[in-house]
């Protein structure tokens, strides 16, 4: 469960007592912090979060801990009237508006998935533009000598809107630093490849 905490959550003083109880092989502590960020948050986590924290405190003979584990999870289903997914986290901003927090670990799992339906292996042997559509949105990878770089994009009224600006990084070598004349030159590649293919698009 701690694995998919979102990032939101990171600098909170009881995630971080929860990883240093967890190493310290203390899980009893380690589970009751990550009892109190749900608490002290006053923010909704999922369904299976809680079900799990409290088989964990079963297993441990916490019985009032588990007890109210439970609780906490029929609550959700009462408040939210729907099912939260494990990874997820909301809280009310308004009276009909919620914040979401999805965790990394769950991107990624969701990223790894996405990008295996795409055939990334073999596009990864092909040098260039390859185009994604999964209806009004989709991906627009490119390709370098092995190297990958992804731009999701939305279909909107006009053309594509391409979510270009924040990637800084190539995705394959992970973390791989985008140089700026790359990501310049990558954009006009992206452009003549839309001209070609009659495709209005619009970076944001």
């Amino acid at each position: 469960m701690i694995d998919y905490i979102p990032e939101f959550y990171k600098n909170q003083r009881q995630f971080q007592n929860s990883i240093e109880f967890y190493e310290k092989n203390e899980f009893g502590l380690a589970l009751e912090s990550l009892v109190e960020l749900a608490d002290e948050t006053e923010h909704y986590f999922s369904e299976e979060f809680w079900t799990e924290l409290a088989k964990s405190a079963n297993m441990m003979e916490m019985d009032k801990v588990a007890s109210y584990c439970k609780k906490q999870s029929k609550k959700n289903l009462k408040d939210l009237d729907y099912k939260l997914p494990l990874g997820w986290t909301t809280y009310k901003i308004s009276e009909n508006n919620f914040q979401v927090h999805i965790s990394e670990k769950l991107n990624g799992e969701w990223k790894t998935e996405r990008r295996k339906k795409d055939g990334i292996e073999k596009l990864l042997t092909k040098n260039g533009i390859h185009f994604s559509n999964k209806g009004r949105n989709g991906y627009i990878y490119y390709v370098e000598n092995g190297k990958l770089i992804e731009f999701e994009w939305e279909l909107e009224v006009g053309g594509i809107r391409l979510w270009f600006e924040a990637e800084t990084h190539w995705c394959l070598p992970t973390k791989s630093e985008l140089k700026k004349e790359d990501k310049s030159r990558i954009k006009d590649l992206i452009t003549d490849w839309a001209e070609q293919n009659k495709e209005q698009i619009e970076f944001d």
